[in-house]
């Protein structure tokens, strides 16, 4: 048999395998993200990653994968500890900690890791 009778199942295997890729990719999506109680619209940069954490708020346990909305935590992701302790950055870190039930410093593990 010629190898152009084996195209239609190759293709059609191709297209199951990546059904099953595309499926199980779209499982690991988390569908709520870390983000401010404070925001009406929807964040404009998100991050998707492991975390480092578990987050109670959001059924995520350590090593999960997390969306977190960067565009909330711009200033603290690479602030000094003087820059954090200045009260614009503070107000917004305890804000989100205490949305998230997470303490300042796991927040801070979880934003820069």
């Amino acid at each position: 048999m010629s190898l152009m009778a084996y195209k239609p199942i190759v293709i059609v295997l191709g297209g199951l395998l990546g059904g099953l890729l595309f499926c199980n990719n779209a499982q690991a999506v988390p569908e709520q993200c870390l983000q401010s109680s404070a925001r009406s619209e929807t964040c404009p940069h998100l991050l998707y990653k492991r975390s480092p954490i578990d987050i109670a708020k959001l059924s995520v346990k350590t090593g999960e994968m997390m969306c977190l909305c960067l565009s909330d935590v711009a200033g603290m992701r690479g602030a000094s500890e003087e820059d954090l302790s200045r009260p614009k950055l503070l107000v917004s870190l305890r804000r989100l900690a205490g949305d998230w039930d997470l303490s300042e410093s796991e927040l801070l593990r979880l934003i820069r890791k």
